[in-house]
């Protein structure tokens, strides 16, 4: 459906607006089209597609973003690096030219998405149909697409807060039964927008005093809507927060929705089609773990090694180090929640480490970093070791630099690391870096908030490694114990988000979701088992994931994931050996496993030969292996005490 009238163009580009500027932009944008347009004419879409992921700013206008879609529907071919998914969106409103932007911003986040929409405003009939497109589709997500009109009003003016409190619980039961609906009929990770609430008030301020006003009811169903939808391992897509920051009187205009039906302004179909991508980045285990951080001019204003720990800006005091500290507060409640940090710098060590040692105004400290690289190197050098020490892939990293050339470097050197384009004011800063939504997150666990302890204590591990002469008198004086047992509802959580999002050591790329993990937890002849280690360095937190399938008088290994933070431990050891113990409590006669080759987890293509299998063969490039269970099975020797729970 046609855009109903004109779109005014917006500024995409942060700096300080100046009509000269934006015009340099807007021909530097220009010059990026024209190459990206040559590129793909030349079939050289590989390229075409980095730079335009590169270009795409969820800033930029509608018209901008819809010019990069219809490029990116231009590129084809098989060899994108882009890993295939099917999408289903059930809309109560108009999303043809969002759907475009949509596919874009997906293979943005490393999907080749096959998108199929429902007729306009059949949410129902298509969910609770179990013989409707919908589930022949079979899709990997289903993306409840509603807004706050979708929200019925059971109340009259005057219902008392009782009254509003049981209208608003029928009001969600409605949406859990469409999810129950899907849950009986697939196993698509369901996506739920939440309400979009309007700009209006008819009580004005007072609005949020009067329980039964339109603003408090849609609040308090927002909020028991996300109650709910964390029981029924829903991911929400907050609406409301994405209209709020985009501007609800732009976000809700009214001649859109009442000429064509579209729920939202198509300028922000940029903003909604990142955020729905990164959500579903997040579910397949894709989100990223590490943020890299440059220090002069990036945590703190000026150079340490030039300006010394007083001449640097930092704090109250000025403009400029305020907003520093704010960034260094954004960076600091990303570390709590688990994000790996690590800072790579163009410095004399101890000159860059001054600032977390001995500066009143840090909140940062040393240790919130977990690897800290600060020497004359190139960045992407020093970028590819950091990667190398948390052995965590390059992918999964995000690196922040107000330098121009180094971000370009980094980008030239090594393209699966995200690299924002930073603006020159650092009031910018947090808002330039969350805009990305790099860190999405579907859950949050334990082991999350104590992730940076736990590669600081691995890092340690390594230089005690290195003052040993052989691998045993090194894996003795660790002390290592392995807590292990069933998952159960306190280890569901944390054991989804490692098979969602181990890649090196993950056999069969199984991808599990915690409602998923749930249902398997229930059956007799399905072992969902989770092991943890700890030494005398510290908790590794839970490192594997083992499912086991019983199949007549063999045992099937399903998943088998692990933390790479753990290798040559004798972690593999000793998890097969409790393998082994199952099998034999079961009367199986061997263990099957099989390997499923990708480009990520070439790490355990030799597991199987190691442990003792037997290679049975070959096909659609998997490889299947057995290990016969008798009397006189061997188990392995470990030097890893065990605590079963």
């Amino acid at each position: 459906m046609p855009i109903p009238r004109p779109i005014l163009r917006r500024s995409f580009i942060l700096g300080d607006g100046s009509s000269d500027k934006i015009m340099k932009s807007i021909d530097q944008f220009r010059r990026e089209l024209t190459a990206i347009k040559n590129d793909i004419n030349a079939k050289n879409y590989k390229k075409a597609l980095v730079d335009l992921c590169q270009i795409a700013d969820i800033d930029a206008d509608f018209s901008v973003n819809h010019r990069l879609a219809k490029l990116f529907s231009r590129i084809s071919g098989e060899d994108l690096g882009l890993k295939p998914i099917r999408v289903a969106i059930v809309p109560t409103s108009t999303v043809d030219n969002f759907i475009p932007i949509f596919r874009f911003y997906m293979a943005r986040s490393g999907f080749l998405a096959e998108i199929q929409v429902s007729e306009f405003n059949t949410l129902h009939q298509t969910v609770l149909n179990s013989e409707s497109w919908l589930y022949s589709f079979s899709p990997d997500i289903v993306w409840i697409f509603t807004g706050y009109r979708d929200i019925a009003t059971h109340w009259l003016p005057g219902s008392t807060e009782k009254e509003v409190t049981s209208a608003i619980q029928t009001e969600v039961d409605h949406f859990v039964d469409l999810w129950q609906a899907l849950a009986v009929h697939g196993t698509a990770i369901i996506m739920q927008n939440n309400a979009d609430t309007p700009s209006d008030r008819v009580f004005g301020n007072f609005e949020g005093c009067i329980s039964w006003g339109r603003q408090n009811y849609l609040r308090q169903f927002n909020l028991l809507l996300a109650r709910r939808a964390l029981e029924h391992h829903v991911q929400l897509v907050d609406l409301e927060h994405l209209s709020g920051q985009f501007g609800k009187r732009v976000w809700h205009d009214a001649p859109y929705w009442h000429h064509s039906k579209h729920a939202f302004h198509p300028d922000a179909s940029a903003l909604l089609a990142l955020q729905g991508a990164q959500l579903i980045q997040a579910t397949k285990g894709m989100a990223k773990k590490c943020l890299v951080l440059d220090l002069d001019n990036t945590l703190w204003g000026g150079v340490i090694g030039d300006d010394g720990l007083e001449g640097i800006q930092l704090g109250n005091g000025s403009a400029a180090g305020e907003a520093f500290s704010a960034f260094q507060q954004y960076v600091k409640m990303l570390q709590v929640r688990g994000i790996i940090l690590a800072v790579c710098s163009k410095n004399e060590e101890s000159n860059a480490k001054a600032p977390f040692l001995d500066h009143a105004e840090m909140v940062l400290k040393l240790e919130d970093i977990a690897v800290f690289v600060a020497n004359w190197h190139n960045k992407g050098d020093n970028i590819r070791e950091i990667s190398e020490i948390l052995e965590i892939g390059l992918d999964s990293m995000v690196f922040v630099d107000d330098n121009p050339v180094e971000r370009q470097l980094v980008r030239q050197m090594l393209p699966m690391v995200s690299v924002p384009e930073m603006p020159m004011d650092p009031a910018h800063y947090v808002a330039t870096v969350d805009k990305h939504a790099y860190f999405e997150a579907i859950s949050f666990s334990v082991e999350d908030q104590a992730r940076g302890q736990m590669y600081r204590q691995n890092s340690e591990r390594k230089m005690i490694r290195k003052k040993y002469a052989d691998m045993d008198g090194f894996l003795k004086d660790l002390q290592m114990v392995s807590v292990f047992g069933d998952l159960g509802p306190q280890t569901r959580g944390r054991a989804s988000q490692l098979i969602l999002k181990s890649n090196q050591f993950h056999l069969t790329t199984t991808r599990y979701t915690e409602a998923q993990l749930e249902q398997m937890m229930a059956h007799d002849e399905i072992f969902c088992r989770y092991y943890r280690l700890q030494d005398r360095f510290g908790d590794n937190g839970l490192i594997s994931v083992v499912i086991l399938k019983k199949i007549g008088k063999k045992l099937h290994v399903d998943t088998w994931v692990m933390s790479c933070r753990v290798l040559s431990r004798g972690m593999e050891d000793f998890i097969h050996n409790d393998m082994v113990d199952i099998a034999i409590s079961q009367g199986c006669e061997a263990l099957v496993g099989a390997y499923l080759p990708t480009k990520k987890n070439q790490l355990v293509s030799k597991l199987y030969e190691r442990l003792g299998y037997y290679h049975l063969g070959e096909g659609d490039g998997v490889t299947h292996w057995i290990f016969s269970i008798g009397h006189d099975v061997q188990r392995k020797v470990t030097y890893i005490q065990s605590e079963i729970r």
